[in-house]
């Protein structure tokens, strides 16, 4: 009898759930998957779990998380806020690294150069990659961190799974979805880019 299939690592996607982010999301959903990884992220969920324990779980049961850190604007609402979330997920992701027994890697993204080194001073001597929001720059982000994995996809491979994981995400838009960081349309957008990598990066249909 043949072995069983391990099942593939999981990737914890942390970026900003705002509008301005959609294609980075998308192509972290895209790029991962056509690594062999599944994607996941604490989009909405339906229980009523407290939403910090369930933050924890998923990066917790994740051999990787990937963090954006480029949201750092202040809101329109006095006061004037900053949103912390993002780098306090990441705490929680070093944190869970350092667990004893943990394989757990973690990767931090922004899009401006050197920025970390004043906004989070601790971090100091990590390189963050640098994007500028645009599916080209993020997939090359991720090329740069992942590229020592066994299944090495094309820059055109990635490009062809984002392009197919866009696509799906316009279909959801018109029948039934505005919004892309919510439970079922984050599932569906997992099973396209699941099934296009599989299509062009053969070392994963196998």
């Amino acid at each position: 009898m043949a072995a069983a299939k391990p099942e593939p690592p999981v990737a914890f996607i942390n970026v900003p759930y705002s509008k301005r982010y959609e294609r980075v999301y998308l192509a972290f959903i895209a790029g991962v998957s056509a690594y062999g990884l599944v994607p996941s992220a604490a989009v909405r969920d339906p229980s009523s779990r407290f939403q910090l324990e369930r933050i924890h779980e998923l990066i917790a049961a994740a051999h990787y998380s990937f963090h954006d850190l480029s949201f750092m604007s202040l809101d329109a609402k006095a006061p004037r806020t900053p949103r912390l979330n993002m780098a306090f997920e990441l705490g929680l992701a070093v944190a869970v690294s350092r667990c004893a027994g943990s394989r757990h890697q973690w990767f931090v993204f922004d899009t401006v150069p050197h920025r970390l080194d004043k906004a989070l001073s601790d971090l100091g001597g990590i390189r963050p990659r640098i994007h500028d929001r645009s599916p080209e720059s993020v997939l090359r982000a991720l090329m740069n961190v992942l590229g020592r994995l066994t299944d090495r996809p094309t820059f055109g491979d990635l490009l062809n799974v984002y392009r197919e994981v866009e696509k799906g995400a316009r279909r959801i838009k018109r029948e039934y979805s505005l919004d892309l960081f919510d439970t079922k349309p984050f599932a569906e957008l997992i099973f396209i880019a699941h099934e296009t990598a599989e299509r062009y990066v053969p070392q994963l249909a196998g």
